[in-house]
């Protein structure tokens, strides 16, 4: 049997397929002699004239005094005409003013039509949307287009006349992305550009490989559609059926004659295996599909011509399908809400304005009211531009104030809304009884898990009860946030996973690195516990935890050091490339520190983006001056620190030149897209939403024309590495049974939040209502430690209830005022019961001196790498390298034991300095038990110590003792028994016992007792006329025996050590 011949060509492979394919999706097939026809035998034009001409006389019409009437043959020819002729004023702007005329946005086309004896002017549609069959698909190949150059399209897709879709195919072996570049080649001046304006779709493919973008698109924004509403297996099997149908034999024949005698001979296959592409084409370019997609999800942000993700495309049919669902409230009824997870750089904006555009188009939807809410004031201005370039049916507006927001709302504005959080608590106070019960209301929550709790969520919930929520978040809500049970079941969810499969979010590339610190442990202890000595207990122990966590971080010497191994690194990897990366500081004094550090080497641009604190600072707290300081120097040199920001931030993301490395805190590690940032240096523990946000920093993707940015780089210095590890399990594949899991029943909450409150009145029962009275009954320690407990637990059940959508509707205004009074008062009591009976104490100043100490007496080594370089999102390599950092304590542990093993064996060699080990031994890991040191520190010190013991080394010692053979031993152990007065006395004592114990020694003396019962007498000599009577040191007969056993014990248990 005899193989058929497997083609590789270019049409065979790619372009014939997806004609075929295209065919049987319902596109009418042109020959290229036909669509030349139909531009009037002109291949300069790109619009089929005579298709455009009938199709705008067939679906439209208008009405005038009760009749519906057609628009004149004159008329259309001339709109027909109009649009052919438009200018290319570049591919970009006159796409968007061709859009502008033929989608039913802002704009679009009019007739001017004459009645009685009146001019008016009557809308005029391209397509027809609502009904499909009114409109003609045709598709043809070698579409041949002159320009300044000719080009040959492979595939056109028209709908009535219309270039909307255009395809390249290459074979495999030259790959997709040539087709990419031959797409970028055409819209050039000095080729075809004018088909470009009108076409919305640009797909390039070859077999196994398919992406699309639009007008403009760089090469690495091109994307991959996948369908999300059905599995491969029906995919593939709703494919197999549309393959075999038999295209009409003269219409196969003239396809095959168009592609060039390339398919020559070729069959039509009835059966055949499902490609990539044929999974893209099926998704993206069924009649039905290209109109949706060009009429909803084509748009301009700013300069750029953009076309939605699949995913966007799925989370907005499916926001529009979940609003069409409806549930019962306290004041009617709302439209369904719900959650979007849309991992970091993922689009989420874009989504939102997408789905307010769907949104308007809803038949069933009458000019929608929408609020856009964000809690970051860059992100409400980013929000509001966004959506006034995307040319919405709606004006946008940014609320100012509280009263602002509530004085649109009440007046039922219908523009687009953009508001940070906070304004509706401002608005909630000044509304009295103002409710707004519209459930024609639409609220998109931008980043969700930041904004979801407390009283401005709240209040936006009272105010508008019926509106519908839905909430963004690029990192889901966990199961341990309180308002957890907020907006409900997901919506949509793109994991961050789904985002590095799809390559619109780069690898992240983590190494870890550690600074050791060397402490001057006893010095450190004796100051500290003088500055904390009238501290309770339990206020040391908070002390001790403060320290830990902040002021160790912060340590001028270990800031120092992590500075040095950054510049180190950057000057290596990314000095000169154009790319960037932000420094991530524990704190905004550390911050301040490392840019003076920076600015004194004159080696990298940095620049320090920190908040101000506008608060009094005490003359103790110079930390706080430092950072004052500072901020004050640059106001001097700027307008404000508004603009220094500005011009900081701009020079950073847009001058390759500029600022290299921004120092921040907490600023910029959220919502902050500058795509040339890609290494990010972690010095600041960060959990969470925090990590997740901060490191998706550096993963946007970058077309770098010096130097290619093909990951994000982590480089860790505050052991994020098992936060990360649980982030990126959490928010990679993360399980809708976790939401779903959280839901709460509203009216259990409410109640469980009344008996917590009674709870708490119940600890005062039968004490006068006062506030004397009330902090005289918790002198009593048990009645305190009571009262504490239980309000803590009505104050967590508060908050959980705050945010709960329903508990604004469940909970009238008196009761909601009377719990936050009432609340404020509870926590005023416990507050001045303790402070009355030294439970709380503040710790700052404390924290102030012992931080000072600090700075004195710890040092820091240069930076040390614990990891090698992993990919984040390689869960095993991740794994692999989080067991072997968790593995430290244990390897810590296990050396300890080995070493102490070795140590009880050789005790009796040298008592004194196998002693020493043992203390170090117990210290170090008490103190890693105690998290005072750093596993890795630990670990360190342990291993060293293992080889000193291995080494006898003594750093005790004396040099001159120690060079000495045999010298050393006895010089640890005898300085019991010799009551000498001076150091060098001793020493010299204990050179001469070392000397007799030499010259008396020969080969395998201390197995010959002869030579031993010698040594003995010798030492014994020396011991008696030389340190008694010579050097006069009073010794009874006792002590002088005790001296020469012990010397030829330790000369026996050491022989090793006297060279015989």
């Amino acid at each position: 049997m005899s193989m058929e011949p497997i083609n590789f060509d270019e049409a065979k492979q790619s372009q014939l397929p997806a004609a075929e394919l295209l065919i049987n999706l319902g596109w009418q097939y042109l020959s290229c002699k036909q669509a030349l026809a139909l531009r009037g035998d002109d291949d300069s034009r790109v619009i089929l004239g005579d298709v455009l001409r009938r199709s705008l006389m067939r679906i439209n019409s208008y009405e005038h005094a009760g009749q519906t009437h057609k628009f004149k043959e004159g008329d259309i020819a001339r709109v027909v005409s109009e649009l052919e002729s438009i200018r290319v004023e570049g591919v970009i702007d006159t796409s968007r003013a061709v859009t502008d005329i033929i989608m039913p946005k802002l704009g679009g086309s009019t007739i001017e039509v004459f009645h009685d004896g009146k001019h008016e002017n009557k809308s005029l549609r391209y397509f027809d949307f609502d009904n499909l069959a009114n409109n003609e698909f045709h598709v043809t190949v070698e579409y041949r287009v002159v320009g300044r150059e000719a080009i040959r399209a492979d595939i056109v897709c028209f709908v009535n006349g219309i270039p909307l879709v255009h395809i390249e195919n290459k074979k495999s072996s030259v790959g997709y992305k040539k087709a990419i570049a031959q797409l970028l080649r055409y819209q050039k001046p000095d080729h075809a550009p004018k088909l470009f304006i009108y076409e919305q779709l640009l797909l390039a493919m070859d077999g196994e490989n398919a992406v699309y973008g639009t007008a403009g698109t760089p090469e690495e924004f091109y994307s991959s559609w996948r369908e999300k509403n059905v599995s491969k297996e029906q995919l593939h099997e709703t494919l197999r059926s549309i393959i075999a149908k038999p295209i009409d034999k003269d219409v196969y024949t003239q396809l095959l004659r168009d592609l060039n005698g390339a398919t020559y001979g070729v069959e039509q296959l009835l059966v055949r295996s499902i490609m990539p592409q044929d999974e893209t084409i099926y998704g993206m370019l069924r009649p039905e599909r290209v109109l949706d997609i060009v009429k909803n999800f084509v748009f301009y942000d700013g300069a750029y011509k953009k076309v939605a993700r699949y995913q966007q495309y799925f989370a907005i049919e499916r926001m529009l399908e979940r609003i069409k669902q409806t549930e019962p409230t306290e004041h009617g009824s709302r439209h369904k809400g719900g959650i979007v997870w849309h991992t970091q750089g993922s689009g989420k904006s874009l989504t939102m304005v997408m789905f307010v555009r769907a949104l308007i188009e809803q038949p069933h939807i009458v000019n929608p009211r929408v609020l856009m809410v964000t809690d970051r004031v860059d992100l409400d201005k980013q929000i509001k531009k966004t959506f006034e370039n995307a040319g919405l049916k709606k004006k946008v507006k940014q609320m100012t104030s509280g009263d602002e927001l509530l004085e649109h709302i009440k007046s039922k504005d219908t523009s687009v809304l953009t508001t940070l959080i906070h304004k509706f608590e401002s608005a909630g106070k000044k509304r009295t009884d103002f409710v707004d019960t519209d459930d024609n209301i639409y609220v998109l929550i931008d980043e969700a898990h930041r904004s979801q709790g407390g009283d401005a969520n709240m209040e936006m919930l009272r105010v508008i009860p019926n509106a519908c929520v839905i909430a963004f978040t690029g990192t889901p809500l966990l199961r341990k946030d309180k308002s957890r049970s907020k907006f409900g079941e997901f919506i949509d969810k793109y994991t961050i996973d789904d985002a590095l499969a799809d390559h619109v979010v780069l690898p992240l590339i983590y190494e870890g690195r550690y600074v050791a610190l060397d402490q001057n442990a006893p010095q450190i202890d004796r100051l500290a516990d003088r500055v904390s000595e009238d501290l309770s207990a339990q206020n040391k122990y908070k002390l001790q935890r403060r320290v830990e966590n902040r002021t160790l971080a912060e340590v001028p010497s270990k800031l120092e050091e992590v500075c040095a191994d950054i510049e180190d690194h950057y000057m290596h990897n990314f000095k000169n490339t154009g790319l960037k990366g932000q420094i991530v500081a524990p704190s905004k004094y550390a911050a301040v520190v490392m840019q003076r550090w920076f600015e004194r080497r004159h080696k990298l641009q940095t620049a320090l983006i920190i908040s101000d604190d506008n608060n009094e600072i005490s003359e103790e707290d110079l930390k706080k001056q430092e950072v004052a300081d500072y901020l004050s120097e640059i106001k001097a040199k700027y307008a404000g620190l508004k603009t220094y920001e500005d011009m900081t931030i701009d020079d950073f993301k847009n001058n390759p030149e500029g600022v290299e490395l921004l120092i921040v805190v907490d600023k910029l590690l959220t919502g902050f897209d500058a795509p040339r940032n890609t290494v990010l240096y972690l010095a600041k523990k960060l959990v969470d939403h925090n990590l997740l946000q901060a490191i998706a920093r550096v993963n946007r993707l970058f077309n770098n024309p010096h130097y290619p940015k093909t990951s994000g780089f982590i480089i860790d210095y505050s052991e994020n590495a098992k936060s990360i590890q649980e982030a990126m399990d959490l928010f990679g594949n993360f399980d809708e049974t976790d939401v779903k899991g959280t839901l709460i029943d509203i009216d259990d909450k409410v109640e469980e939040l009344a008996q917590k409150y009674a709870a708490v009145l119940d600890v005062f029962n039968g004490v006068e209502k006062d506030s004397h009275s009330y902090i005289e009954h918790l002198r009593d320690e048990p009645t305190r430690k009571i009262y504490k407990d239980k309000f803590n637990q009505l104050l967590n059940v508060y908050e959980e209830c705050k945010a709960l959508r329903g508990f604004a509707e469940k909970v009238n205004d008196d009761e909601i005022q009377r719990y936050r009074r009432d609340i404020k008062k509870f926590a005023e009591l416990k507050r001045n019961a303790d402070l009355m009976h030294g439970e709380e104490v503040d710790l700052k100043q404390y924290e102030r001196e012992i931080s000072r100490i600090l700075d004195q007496y710890v040092t820091a080594s240069q930076a040390e790498v614990l990891t090698d370089q992993i990919e984040v999102t390689n869960r095993e390599e991740l794994d692999a390298a989080i067991e072997e950092l968790g593995s430290v304590a244990s390897k810590a542990e296990a050396i300890a034991a080995q070493t102490k093993r070795r140590i009880t064996e050789r005790k009796q060699d040298d008592e004194v300095l196998y002693g020493k080990f043992s203390e170090r031994i117990a210290e170090i890991l008490q103190a890693m038990h105690e998290k005072k040191m750093a596993d890795i520190e630990a670990l360190k010190q342990l291993r060293e110590i293992e080889k000193e013991v291995d080494q006898k080394k003594d750093d005790e010692t004396p040099d001159v003792v120690q060079s000495h053979p045999g010298a050393g031993v006895l010089y640890r152990n005898l300085r019991e028994l010799l009551p000498v007065e001076t150091e060098e006395q001793y020493q010299q004592i204990i050179l001469e016992l070392a000397n007799v114990v030499q010259r008396s020694a020969t080969v395998d003396w201390w197995r010959n007792y002869e030579i031993k019962r010698q040594m003995r007498s010798n030492v014994d000599d020396y011991v008696y006329d030389e340190i008694k009577l010579a050097q006069g040191i009073e010794l009874e007969n006792e002590q002088i025996e005790q001296i020469v056993e012990k010397v030829i014990a330790l000369a026996e248990n050491n022989h090793s050590d006297y060279g015989v």
